[in-house]
């Protein structure tokens, strides 16, 4: 039988082999486009053409694309209905194993139109093919954009050309009223987008990415790509993230007072970080950033902000520690579906947090020149590949002669955390005597520093599997105090009591104003059952303080005091004196001010329910001038 001029088996044969299929490794592609940008109209459209080769043993004969946009076509090839994103190609003729495919496609996109003062920067503008993953590929972008419009693009501007090899994807921003600023860090273009207002803030930005690129280059020998662009995001100076390869948002830059110099630093050095994990090794996966390659882009900016002395900073494992205190599941191998029915900020307790404390605590554990062969391995062996967490594992083992599965099964793949305490120090004829003890769910090898009396110091590192280890330390003076994890490789948090979880799940509801009696009643509960935790106890200080319960306000802030941490410590003294200034009790209050102010650093918070930043200027003044509402 004939069914349109073929065979029935014939015509199966064909439709089977034209199904869409994504290569292992696709070849890198060369995009050519050519884009009208009219932003007045709010609309763009293009051409272009990619090139790319079948390494692979079996045809392509269909290619899709990922594109929001009005209009797509793609010349010689028809669309397959019922594929809505990607959109799919049906192509004339395969491309068979060898031969090179040329595809031009033609698409405009509407985008909302942009009016003084306004821009935006996206890589969400062109049609690129989709294998169901990254691909690093090569870019050559013409731009026709009406006078009196910033443009600026991934790449190095060439002959009217933007030029990009080897990115993941490719930005552009486009503004009206904007500034720019370029300067060359070794051959990389560097380029600020700013307004007016913003240009102190964007000028330290330009000023450090050409440092932080040169030290990176140091310490790697090379920086992957051959242009950065820091443009401007958000309002409110919170961070940043990169758009594209070689782009990155920094938010808040017109408020750059609100923030010490060295935050605006260290969000630099951390973007750029980024430049090599994830936009140059890539995760695998879905195109999207995941805790590895943050982790990987965190260590970066650590040894860049060692480097330059850079501090207060934020600290991201802080984040994670707080995540343990609440109660939250945080393993960190969780799959797309589990990941979307979380309702807390994953991102900053487990992405950003524990990936950087989990890679201190490897670094830790297998010494740091291992660590540093391992990560210098990974750059060079999965340039422009996907690499899993089991990957990453495979090359630490490697590099360590060891088998590390206790470590990524307690870190990846449970919500197990360290914690552990002196149970007992002793000391009796020139030996003293101390007892670590694991109270937490994970067994690690902690450091532990005794100090003595003559201002000498001994260490010494705890058997993983011992619940208790009895450590000695000779000496002839006395023992002045014992520290656990002195430089906080292994991160110490302190998971919550079974029966502490509703509790912590009840504060975790409250809102940050009009708690109501709400607060006073679970303040009274946690007071009972001995709860711990800074988080907990800061949610329902500030809920009591916002009821008017200022005694109850003043013992929650007060359990804050003894925090391992400058943060911590300054916000309980600075509330602990608001609250005794509603009290009337002036002389303590000052008293609180005064130690606030004798803390190091420049600690500084921001609290928007109730429009207050809270640094050491404004303790100053609450020496002058009591605290009122």
């Amino acid at each position: 039988m004939r069914l349109f001029g073929c065979s029935l088996i014939a015509c199966f044969s064909v439709w089977g082999s034209t199904v869409f299929w994504a290569p292992v490794n696709p070849s890198r592609a060369n995009y050519s486009i050519t884009v009208r940008i009219d932003p007045a109209g709010g609309r763009l459209e293009g051409s272009e053409t990619i090139r790319f080769r079948n390494t692979a043993a079996r045809p392509i004969g269909r290619v899709a694309f990922l594109f929001g946009g009005d209009q797509l076509r793609l010349r010689g090839a028809e669309r397959v209905p019922g594929v809505k994103s990607p959109a799919l190609f049906e192509l004339a003729k395969s491309v068979a194993h060898g031969e090179t495919a040329e595809l031009v496609v033609e698409w405009a996109i509407s985008q909302p139109p942009l009016k003084d003062g306004e821009g935006g920067a996206t890589s969400d503008w062109y049609p690129r093919l989709y294998w169901g993953f990254g691909t690093l590929d090569d870019y050559e972008v013409k731009a026709q954009v009406p006078a009196g419009f910033t443009f600026v693009a991934t790449g190095k501007f060439d002959n009217g050309i933007y030029r990009a090899p080897g990115v993941l994807a490719f930005g552009i921003f486009v503004g009206k009223g904007f500034q720019v600023a370029t300067r060359d860090a070794g051959g990389v273009a560097v380029t600020a987008v700013f307004t007016a207002k913003g240009e102190p803030c964007a000028r330290l930005l330009l000023k450090t990415a050409v440092d932080a690129i040169g030290y990176y280059r140091g310490r790697f020998g090379f920086y992957p790509h051959n242009s950065l662009t820091i443009v401007p995001g958000d309002e409110d100076p919170k961070g940043g993230y990169p758009v594209a390869t070689g782009m990155v948002f920094v938010h808040g830059q017109e408020r750059m007072a609100e923030r010490p110099d060295d935050f605006w630093k260290w969000i630099t050095a951390h973007e750029i970080g980024h430049m090599y994990w994830s936009n140059y090794v890539l995760a695998q996966g879905p195109d999207t950033l995941d805790w590895l390659m943050i982790g990987l882009g965190i260590h970066a900016d650590r040894e860049y902000r060692r480097a330059r002395g850079i501090t207060n900073a934020g600290e991201l494992r802080q984040t994670y520690a707080e995540g343990v205190e609440k109660g939250y599941d945080t393993t960190m191998d969780v799959t797309d579906e589990q990941g979307r029915a979380i309702q807390w900020d994953f991102n900053n307790v487990v992405e950003h947090g524990k990936s950087s404390a989990a890679l201190d605590a490897l670094e830790s554990a297998i010494g740091a020149k291992t660590f540093d062969a391992a990560y210098r391995r990974c750059l060079r062996q999965y340039a422009g590949k996907q690499m899993s967490w089991r990957d990453f594992e495979r090359v630490v083992e490697e590099e360590s002669g060891q088998d590390l599965g206790w470590f990524f099964e307690q870190w990846v793949r449970s919500a197990a955390a360290a914690y552990y305490k002196v149970a007992a120090q002793t000391c009796s004829g020139g030996d003293c005597t101390v007892r670590i003890a694991r109270v937490g769910t994970m067994r690690m090898p902690v450091t532990v520093a005794a100090r003595f009396e003559d201002g000498s110091e001994q260490r010494a590192v705890t058997e993983r599997l011992a619940d208790e280890d009895t450590l000695h330390f000779p000496s002839k003076t006395p023992l002045k105090e014992v520290v656990i994890e002195p430089e906080k490789a292994v991160m110490m948090a302190a998971a919550p009591a079974p029966k502490d979880k509703d509790l912590l799940s009840q504060i975790e509801a409250l809102p940050y104003v009009g708690a109501g009696e709400a607060a006073l009643a679970l303040y009274r509960s946690a007071r009972d059952s001995g709860l711990q935790g800074d988080g907990p106890w800061l949610k329902l200080a500030w809920g009591l303080y916002d009821e008017r319960h200022y005694a109850e306000a003043l013992e929650a802030f007060r359990k804050l005091e003894p925090s391992d941490g400058t943060m911590w410590k300054f916000v309980s003294l600075v509330w602990q004196g608001h609250v005794l200034d509603l009290l009337g009790r002036r002389a303590e209050a000052i008293g609180k001010y005064q130690a606030a102010l004798q803390l190091p650093g420049s600690p500084q918070v921001r609290h928007d329910q109730y429009h207050m930043k809270i640094d050491k200027q404004w303790v100053e003044e609450r020496l002058k001038t009591p605290f009122t509402r």
